[in-house]
Order: structure tokens, then sequence, then C-alpha cells
């Protein structure tokens, strides 16, 4: 059984900074769907660098998620966030971030722990 929830606004921020060291040892799968452009991944089993609420410039309320490594980092942004869901296991394990956005594009961010992509590539 899962549990979803909603992140209040005024919470993201401080969310999604706590979120960013606490999930740093999990890669993570980007997909992007609405009723337009269907289901689309962004990034796939990638190591989770960072996401962050950006509260200035010109980008100001807009998501940032940075996954890859050094170097060959992809930087996903969504613009115009309206509503920030977690969706966690049974045990309180964070499984995936529901990111909606004004023009209703989910943005689905898919946490995995590293270890278990490490196993499943070093197995022949």
């Amino acid at each position: 059984m899962h549990r979803t929830r909603e992140i209040p606004r005024e919470g993201w921020a401080n969310y999604l900074s706590l979120l960013s060291s606490i999930e740093r040892e999990h890669t993570v799968r980007i997909q992007a769907e609405s009723l337009e452009l269907g289901e689309q991944t962004m990034a796939d089993h990638l190591p989770l660098v960072d996401i962050i609420l950006d509260e200035k410039g010109s980008d100001q309320g807009a998501i940032e998620i940075t996954v890859g490594r050094p170097g060959e980092e992809i930087t996903h942004r969504i613009f115009h966030p309206e509503k920030v869901y977690a969706e966690e296991s049974e045990s309180g394990e964070l499984e995936c971030l529901d990111i909606e956005d004004e023009e209703h594009v989910k943005t689905l961010i898919y946490f995995e722990p590293l270890v278990l992509l490490e196993q499943e590539t070093a197995q022949p």
C-alpha cells in the first residue's frame, strides 16, 4: 500500500533541500506525461545531483532536478509548478515525487537505491 501526500507550497524549498541531501545515494528516472505528450522518459537510472526550488532571478518559482555524473549532468526544469506530491512506501520511504505544472503536465521522479543498480550491472 502506498501513501501519497501533498507538500504545501510554503514548504517546497525546505522539503526539496532535505530530499536532495537524503536521496543522493539513489538513482532516478524522470518521466514527463500529459494528454498531449503521452509518457516521455527524460532521464533513466542516473545519480541524483540536486533538486531545488529556484527562489531568485528570472526562473523564480521553478523546480530544477539535476541528475548525472560529473561533466555529464542533465537538468530538467518545471517552470510553473502547481502541486508537489510525495508517494511513499508502507515503510515511509520515498518512491516517487510527482510535480504537476499549471498546464497539467506531470513530472514523475522515481527513486531507486544506487546499491540495487550496482548489483544489477555487476551480474553477468
